[in-house]
């Protein structure tokens, strides 16, 4: 097992302020990631990562679909070069529906998808996808064409949460991959490495 530069919180000494953010993302993911063993050692400054990270993802206000939205966070991720956060959300779109996160797509659709070649299910997503591209690639990139047909498929609150999106995995990418967190040992065994 791959260890982290610096030491994770044990789990004896998680903050009892976090439990109640902490406790349902357990539930949700089915063990505590390592990124979030490091948060742990500034509370003050995970707490509302972590629900940032759900209003942004899971919310019941949101406005995009949260399908579509792990698959543009995996896209977003992959061009970010967030090998940690691919994994993270591409296991999600792998595994069993019926959990409180899976889509049961295939390993060859998730490629097809991170590597550009999927169909878009439709035109909005294929906006959404051309946006996620461009904004992740470089944020000034994203071109008046990208935006019309935006305009075109979605509406002014779903444009802003799309952009959240980006901007989010954007930071999260950034603090992962700089510490290094090491991939947790599960996904490692499924992925056959």
């Amino acid at each position: 097992m791959t260890e982290p530069f610096i030491p994770y919180v044990e789990e004896d000494d998680y903050p009892e302020a976090l439990m109640p953010v902490l406790g349902p993302y357990k539930e949700r993911m089915g063990f505590v990631p390592n990124a979030l063993k490091l948060y742990m050692h500034r509370p003050e400054i995970c707490e509302p990562l972590w629900k940032l990270n759900s209003m942004v993802m899971r919310d019941p206000s949101s406005t995009l679909d949260q399908f579509l939205k792990r698959k543009l966070a995996s896209v977003a991720s992959h061009i970010n070069d967030s090998e940690y956060c691919v994994m993270h959300n591409t296991a999600m779109l792998k595994a069993a529906g019926g959990g409180a996160e899976g889509w049961d797509m295939d390993a060859g659709a998730v490629t097809a998808l991170l590597d550009g070649a999927a169909e878009p299910a439709d035109e909005a997503e294929a906006a959404c996808l051309a946006f996620v591209r461009a904004a992740s690639e470089n944020p000034s990139g994203v071109t008046a064409e990208i935006l019309a047909e935006l305009k075109q498929h979605l509406t002014p609150p779903q444009i802003v949460e799309l952009a959240c999106v980006v901007g989010f995995w954007k930071m999260y990418n950034c603090i992962h991959e700089s510490l290094h967190v090491p991939i947790e040992e599960h996904f490692l065994k499924e992925d056959g490495e």
